[in-house]
């Protein structure tokens, strides 16, 4: 199968996310990312953001941030901005570029955004994100990271059987990994980390001491 088959088959399972594993509004992990900014006039950086989700989420809910969406897919690209004529925001930017490689200025950002990432890539790969996510980050910014988290509850594990079972070869290795040291790794430290259904929110700032 090639890439783009792939990532279209992509762009329709994260679009059914919303309807079974992050339905519930109280503990979704959309909103969880909303309740971290402030109504200030933020810029904020979607990074690999697919089908143009927590983009979208974030400009409706905090009009006056702007958000910038990017994704090397076109195939997500191409949903994302029908999705985005349909919602009418004016405060979002959908751009076709590598999040390895940035076309951005360094500090340009007071928040990036990484949803359902970092398990799907190689750790080289996931350092060069991150790399990129601090240079295009302000000194006092934000990294906001979405990654799944596996339910306690019994119920809940059954239907997360079936993400492990989608996911990529060392999937459940990565549900394992002390995300503390993961970042510090990539100059960053943990500042606070939010539990939703199936998945964690974590707030994270640039090491100064690195």
């Amino acid at each position: 199968m090639g890439s783009d088959e792939n990532y279209q088959l992509n762009a329709k399972f994260y679009d059914v996310l919303d309807r079974t594993y992050f339905r519930k509004p109280a503990t979704s992990p959309r909103n969880a990312v909303i309740s971290i900014l402030g109504d200030e006039p933020l810029k904020v950086l979607d990074m690999c953001t697919g089908t143009g989700v927590n983009a979208f989420a974030i400009a409706g809910a905090r009009r006056n941030a702007k958000v910038i969406g990017i994704d090397i897919s076109a195939a997500m690209l191409q949903k994302a901005a029908a999705k985005l004529e349909q919602a009418g925001l004016s405060n979002v930017k959908l751009l076709h570029m590598d999040a390895a490689n940035l076309q951005f200025l360094s500090e340009e950002f007071d928040v990036v955004v990484m949803s359902l990432v970092l398990h799907e890539i190689s750790p080289e790969l996931a350092g060069k994100l991150l790399a990129e996510a601090g240079r295009v980050l302000k000194n006092a910014g934000k990294l906001i990271v979405v990654e799944w988290e596996e339910p306690v509850s019994l119920v809940k594990r059954i239907p997360f059987y079936l993400v492990k079972k989608t996911e990529p070869a060392g999937f459940e290795d990565f549900l394992k990994t002390e995300m503390d040291q993961y970042f510090f790794r990539f100059g960053f430290e943990m500042t606070h980390t939010i539990h939703c259904d199936y998945s964690k929110v974590m707030v994270l700032s640039k090491n100064e001491h690195i």
